[in-house]
This record gives C-alpha cells, structure tokens and sequence, in this order.
C-alpha cells in the first residue's frame, strides 16, 4: 500500500486549537479504548448472552482470525493485530472485520526483525483508536509504529528500534499506543544516542496525524522488565491525567500534554504489566511480584488520584496481568490462578471470590450485569457479577484436534448487544440479538468550550526528534502552553545551536551544513524565560565512509544508535577503532545491535573491518553487520562449529541460510554485506548477499554466502553487530573491534 504522509502546516493557532479539540473529543475517544469508554472495564451495552455455542446458539459470526491481544470496535469495524503467514512467509498483521459479518474489509502485513520475540508471541500489543480522525494505530513486536486510515492506508510509520532505539526483550512484551487529545503516546525501554544512551522506560508522544515527534519524557527509573502496562488518560480538575505502571515497579500520574511528572509511588520490585483502574477520584493497582517494601508477593493498592496517597491495600493478593473492573463502587479483580475477587472500592473489604479456572492473563469485561473472562486454558466464561455474589452460569472450551488447549491471552471487547471474543486461533462474535451492532458516533463538537490562552509556563518544539540529510532542512516550530494545555504557535523565538554545523534562518528553518559524516546535536530554542531542545541529526548522503579517527574517545559516533556502555571509540597501536565492550555481565549489554542511520531504502552495502577478540583461547564472539533489517552473522562460541549466516528474525527464522566458515579470532576481516532487489521481480523477491575475507587481501569475486528472499524487508538501516559470551563480574569477556565502516548505494 503507498503511504500517505498527512503533513500540513496549521496556522499560528491552528495546532493548539487541534489539540485543545481533541481533548474535548477525549470522552468520544475513550469508546473505542479496549476497555471501555471510561477505560474500566466497563461497556455500556444492551441485553448480552448468558450462554452461547459455537454450532450457532446465540452465535452472531466466527472468523478464522485469532489474537493474543483485544479487539478494537471503531468505524462500524473490528480491528485486530496478529500473527500471520507461515514459513517464509511468517508475518505480523493488522486486519479489519466487518463488524455486522465478521467478513474480511482490509489488511495490512508486515515482515518481523531484529528482535528476540518469538513467533506465538507476535501482535502482543493493543491497537489504538482515535474517532475523530478514524485512525488506528499499531505497535509491532519488531518496533513498526503505523497510523492506518479506516480504509487501511497507511497515513504514516515509524521503525521504532532503528530511529530511537526500541528495546524489546525475549519475551514478546509489547506496549500499546494510547490517544491523548492531538497526541497519539507510546513508551518502551529504549537506548539511543546521547544522554538517552542510557537505557531508561520512556514516554514518546507524536502528532496523531503527521507521527511527528511532539515529546520525550523518561518518568521511571532503572527499568527492571519489559512491562506493558497501558495507560488511562482521564478528565480531573479541568486537565488530562495519565496514569500508568512502569518498569521501574512504580505507578506514576503524568501530564499527558508534556510528560511532566505529577507523583509517583513504588509498588514492585519488578515492572507493573497490570493495567490501573482509575474512577472516583482513585487510582487502583496491582502487581503479583515482590513489594518494594516487604518480602511478600502481590499487592492490590488504592491510591489518591491527586496526590498517590495509599488509601487502602490488600497484601498477598497475586494480580500480575489482568486489569481488574470497577463498576458502581465495586472493584472486581482477577488474580493470577483465575480466582475473581470482589472488593469495596471505598473501603477495600472483600466481598466475595469464585474460581473460574486456573491461570488468568486476559482482563475480565462487564456488561449488562455479567463478566466475560477466559483463561489460558482454553476456557471462556460468563459470570454473573454483583456487589453480593459472583456465580460462573456459563463456561465453554476450545481445544485443537489433538486434545491440547486453544490458549486464550486476549481480552474480549463489548459493543452494544454483542460480545467479541479472541482467541489464539479464532475470533468469536455472540449476540442475543439479530441485526448489526450500533455503529460507533462521534458527536458534535462544541468551540464554545475552548479556553483561551493565557500566561506560557512551558515551551515544546517539533519536531522534538529529527533528522535531516547534509545541506538539505528542516522547519522548526516553537509553541508556548500555558496552565489548561492550551498551545500557541510562537512567531519569533530565538535558537542555540550546538554539535551540529549549519544555521537557523528568520524563517525558522534550519539549514545543514555540508557534511560528510553523522552529526549529532540539540536546537535550543528560547523564549522570554522559557526554552526547549531539539534533537537533532545531519546525515551524510551515501557513499558514508568512517574510520572514527576524527571522533573522540569513550563515546559512540554522534548519532549513532548505541550507549556508550555497550560501545566507544578506543585508541589502539594501529590507530582509532570502535570496541563493542564485553565489561557488563548483565544480559543486555552482551549483545550490540548498533543502528548508523535511519532506515533507508533497499540497495545499498555494508562494509567493515571486524576483529573478534578471544578469551581463554576458546570463547569467541558473533559479530557481523545489518542491512535493510538482514543481519550477516560470523557465529563463534556460540555454535559448536563456526558459521557464516544470513537471517532477520533470529528466534524463529523465517528465512536463513548459514554455511560453515572456520573464521579465526583475534584476526582482521572484511565484511560485506550486500541487500537488492531481483530484476525483474517488481519488489516481490530480494537478494541478500554476503561476502567475508582477510583483510590486505584481494576481495574474492563470489559471494561467501546468499540468499533469496520472496517477502523482503523494502528498508532498514545499516549497522553494526556483536554478541559477547563469557562476561563475569571479575573478567571481562570477547570484545568485537570495528573499522573502516563504509556504506554505498548499490549500481543500478
């Protein structure tokens, strides 16, 4: 599909008022949040099944389109993010159901890479929603951030990992995207260049309709986990609050506007991945690790909303995935083993629990007096749900061909009279009632309620993060906001420009400087008392040759996508290199996957000389390079015999090819890494290439190693790659050295 890119320059007030609009639509929006208009668990609804089968009763529609996470209800559509594809062809994907028939309107696949999540774990997040524009947003496992239009377009996109330095772990936790006003939020761990080389949990807030980046906050501190808890945005005292649980065992009130910290409290000795629950002027948390102050497991905590005063908790209550439900002053709450509790959402005295199952990961719903929950086991139940008692009235289970269970990690959604309901394989639509389920409305706007702007008490500049390519420009814009979130266009501001060659002429545009390599640096713009930075890069236009002898010591590149903890330029006998440091034991600092551009078009070479240093004369470290999300891998110790391989998506290859090549350590090579397109194949096939020799000798004529791809990646970023083993507190372990780095558009 071709991208559309939605970039029109608004008036001097026109983007505040945008914004302020949007706000005014929040309570529009939170309809088609996964949990419900007031984001609680609760959907207003009509008269909902007490019981259902999948031979028909009470059986509105199925569609052969599981999903691990919740559907979204918007546009009159069913929106879902998951797995799809098999083989080489093993995709992510985002689909759109006719909400009336569960038939297919469109859909939108995309290649998964550079990432340790494996395959079942793939469209972990939740879409996002946004009625006033009708967009939808998603988060990929691989870092792809989109903007879809109702009909599928892509309005614009992101590669997160390659742009900022999204981190993601094993495990497959995703975060998901959450609109506030103008804004559309997403967090992650991420180290990326500069003082946000250090590896923190942080907020991005970007223009919904353009992707440009509006913020940066980092509100946690050292971050324990990947988490993904999803923030509630609320309406309190006149202004947007946000919400959330971070991976630093915190729970945390935002301004969701700026980023700017309002409290924090500690939960957890590890990340909060339960979504808060926030109603009546309190905040409702969970967790089922360690408390931060105590060796007990679990807590369930009730917290002021203005202040994170602890009103009231309960301890050794092991809540760690599902979000619990407050409806009328009850707070229901799943825990881990599938136990439903019910609790005074004043007070916090319990007043009842059932079981219904074992172990509970998807989030109950409420409707119409009842609570649809499943469980990983296969299982689907309806409760009746009431301040007095719960009762399980109806359970029904899924399992494969083979007896094993149809896993159920989603959460299901409800619109009007009908339950939507996911599981891994399948999504189920049920419904006492004939006929379509209403369509969502977006109401009337209403200016008369747009306050007027008064005094500024902070400034924000877009973009916040950019780049722009050497001798080329890019427009900057300066707004005032003031106490209610009201934003003004600022007509003259002044700038600073440092670590970056080029000027800011009076048409607030700046102009790069002609430059050969990766500048990195901040514009400091200022108004009256106030100021703010921008972060900046110049990119070189391709041939881009580094041998780092120019660049100073104990840091990265400028701009490059890599902590200084993890690599620096080092000085050595020969000259400048850049060592991949094996000092750290901790597991993230053993692998590097250093990004040296922003993504760019397939066709194009990678080259550098690449030294693996030994340890004990047997432990040996992979090493190797990236090309438009392709990775080139001389494998060492952690393989029984060394290899040459070509591979994106590592844990379950979707498509590889590795040859034995019995490279040595502690000797210089040259690598090179080649991506293009067939002739002839219209983008449908790619050519990966790979190529290894000593360096000083002649580069040999045939490729080492090469493979076709029938769904290629059509850009990626170049970069560098490393693993170090035998890391330990005492010693450290095999470093990698890179040199004379070199990138070049391929002949046509």
């Amino acid at each position: 599909m071709k991208m559309r890119v939605a970039a029109r320059r608004m008036s001097r007030f026109g983007f505040g008022f945008a914004l302020m609009l949007g706000f005014l639509l929040m309570e529009s929006a939170m309809a088609s949040h996964w949990r419900g208009p007031n984001q609680n668990g609760v959907f207003p609804s009509g008269s909902l099944p007490v019981s259902w089968s999948r031979e028909g009763d009470n059986l509105r529609w199925k569609a052969p389109y599981g999903s691990r996470s919740a559907p979204l209800v918007m546009n009159g559509r069913v929106y879902l993010i998951n797995r799809a594809g098999e083989g080489e062809r093993l995709q992510e994907r985002v689909i759109a159901l006719d909400l009336e028939t569960g038939e297919v309107v469109w859909e939108h696949r995309f290649n998964v890479f550079l990432t340790d999540i494996v395959a079942h774990r793939v469209g972990w997040a939740n879409l996002g929603g946004d009625p006033e524009t009708g967009y939808i947003y998603a988060h990929g496992v691989q870092g792809l951030f989109f903007c879809f239009d109702r009909d599928g377009e892509v309005v614009w996109t992101r590669s997160l990992t390659e742009e900022v330095g999204r981190i993601s772990g094993y495990g497959g936790r995703t975060n998901s995207p959450t609109v506030a006003g103008g804004l559309v939020l997403i967090s992650f761990l991420n180290s990326s260049w500069g003082p946000q080389g250090k590896g923190l949990h942080r907020y991005l807030a970007m223009d919904k309709r353009t992707g440009e980046m509006v913020y940066w906050a980092a509100p946690s501190g050292k971050p324990l986990d990947t988490t993904y808890s999803v923030p509630v945005v609320v309406e309190q005292d006149g202004r947007a609050i946000l919400y959330t649980g971070l991976a630093d065992g915190t729970i945390v009130s935002l301004d969701p506007l700026t980023g700017e910290r309002i409290w924090q409290v500690p939960l957890s000795k590890r990340g909060i991945n339960v979504s808060v629950v926030v109603g009546g002027g309190k905040v409702y948390a969970a967790h089922s690790e360690e408390n931060f102050d105590s060796t007990e497991m679990g807590r369930l905590v009730c917290l002021h909303a203005g202040t994170g005063e602890e009103l009231w908790r309960r301890d050794g209550l092991g809540v760690g995935y599902a979000s619990p439900v407050l409806q009328s002053g009850t707070l229901f709450v799943s825990d881990n083993s599938a136990n439903l509790h019910a609790f005074d959402a004043a007070t916090g005295e319990s007043l009842w629990e059932v079981n219904y199952g074992k172990e509970a990961k998807g989030s109950p719903v409420y409707g119409d007096g009842k609570i649809y929950v499943g469980e990983v086991g296969g299982v689907y139940h309806i409760l009746l749900a009431g301040r007095e008692k719960g009762k399980v009235i109806h359970s029904i289970e899924f399992k494969e061909p083979n007896g094993s269970p149809v896993e159920i990690f989603g959460t299901p959604a409800i619109h009007g009279s009908a339950v939507l309901l996911p599981t891994r394989t399948d999504l189920y639509c049920i419904s006492r009632k004939t006929g379509a389920p209403p369509a969502s409305v977006v109401p009337e706007l209403d200016d008369k309620k747009i306050s007027r702007f008064s005094a500024p008490r902070k400034l924000q500049i877009q973009p916040a993060e950019g780049w722009v390519n050497a001798g080329q420009q890019i427009p900057l814009r300066v707004f005032s906001m003031d106490e209610q979130g009201n934003r003004r266009e600022e007509e003259a501001p002044s700038f600073a420009i440092k670590g970056l060659s080029g000027q800011v002429g009076d048409d607030q545009i700046f102009h790069a400087g002609e430059s050969s390599r990766v500048e990195a640096g901040t514009i400091t713009a200022t108004v009256g008392e106030l100021s703010v930075a921008a972060r900046i890069r110049t990119l070189p236009l391709l041939p881009y040759r580094e041998d780092f002898e120019t660049l100073p010591e104990g840091l990265p590149p400028p701009g490059w996508i890599s902590s200084k903890l993890k690599c620096q330029v080092s000085q050595t006998e020969e000259g400048k290199i850049l060592r991949k440091l094996a000092d750290r034991p901790a597991p993230p600092f053993a692998r590097l996957r250093c990004y040296m551009l922003p993504p760019i078009d397939i066709g194009y070479t990678v080259t550098a000389d690449i030294l693996g240093v030994s340890k004990k004369n047997r432990f040996i470290p992979d090493m190797g390079l990236i090309n438009s999300r392709y990775l080139l891998i001389l494998t060492g110790t952690t393989e029984r015999t060394r290899k040459l391989r070509l591979v994106s998506w590592a844990p379950i290859p979707r498509i590889q090819k590795e040859v034995e090549f019995p490279w040595d350590p502690d000797t210089w090579y040259v690598v090179k890494l080649s991506v293009d397109r067939l002739e002839g194949s219209d983008g449908g096939q790619g050519l990966i290439r790979g190529k290894v020799w000593s360096r000083g000798e002649p580069e040999p004529h045939t490729w080492s190693i090469e493979m076709v791809d029938p769904s290629p990646n059509p850009r990626g970023s170049p970069g560098l790659y490393a693993y170090s083993v035998s890391i330990t507190s005492k010693s450290k372990g095999t470093e990698v050295l890179f040199d004379n780095v070199e990138i070049i558009r391929n002949a046509d």
